[in-house]
């Protein structure tokens, strides 16, 4: 993983200007996204930059790895709830089955048909074609699927597996923070944090299939 993300900095120029090598930005970024925090990360690297050096860091990863638009069989969605700002917020999230891929990720404050619908549409922007929809119970879903015309089923457990295995991914290494992010940061500062966790599961992911 270490070396997939060194090349992918390498490659998307991200820090020409810094005068840090690479491969230090690059042990920072996979060390605080396997669970250091960014204080021990810091000590890891010798202090030679900042824990707000790294936070940096790891929040321009979100630019590292983007799901291309490509036909979709089947996607599974679910939602959960974290705390940001002290206030319980929704976090929305949906994944192709088959590839295992994280189409869209959105934090919003309410729990609707209309935001169910607002994060579908997201998701479709990943997708050629009408896929199948696999959701849980929730009511907001329905209307939702229905007003765009999408084929779904309510499923609890087999298809949707993929989607519940990455939420347990993220709630494991959220655990820092308590299921909630520090006092002074805002629900933007936490979407930006979990695009760049998507973008380096990505990664994860690939440095596996090519080992």
């Amino acid at each position: 993983m270490l070396s997939t993300i060194s090349e992918a900095l390498r490659a998307s120029g991200l820090f020409q200007r810094d005068r840090t090598d690479i491969h230090t930005r690059a042990l920072g970024i996979v060390l605080y996204h396997l669970g250091l925090s960014l204080r021990d990360t810091s000590l890891v690297l010798r202090h030679s930059r900042s824990h707000e050096a790294i936070r940096k860091w790891y929040l321009r990863a979100s630019s590292l790895f983007d799901v291309q638009r490509a036909p979709r069989r089947v996607i599974a969605i679910d939602e959960s709830k974290i705390k940001i700002e002290g206030r319980w917020r929704y976090l929305w999230a949906a994944i192709d089955v088959d590839t295992w891929e994280v189409l869209a990720v959105w934090i919003t404050r309410g729990r609707s048909g209309l935001e169910a619908r607002m994060f579908i549409r997201r998701v479709l922007r990943k997708c050629k074609g009408r896929p199948r929809v696999l959701v849980d119970g929730g009511p907001w879903y329905r209307w939702a699927l229905d007003s765009l015309g999408l084929p779904w089923e309510h499923v609890t457990f087999g298809e949707r597996n993929p989607v519940e295995q990455w939420f347990g991914i993220l709630k494991q290494r959220i655990k820092r923070f308590y299921k909630r992010w520090p006092h002074n940061a805002t629900v933007a500062q936490a979407q930006w944090w979990i695009e760049s966790f998507v973008a380096l599961y990505h990664i994860k992911r690939l440095a596996e299939a090519l080992s």
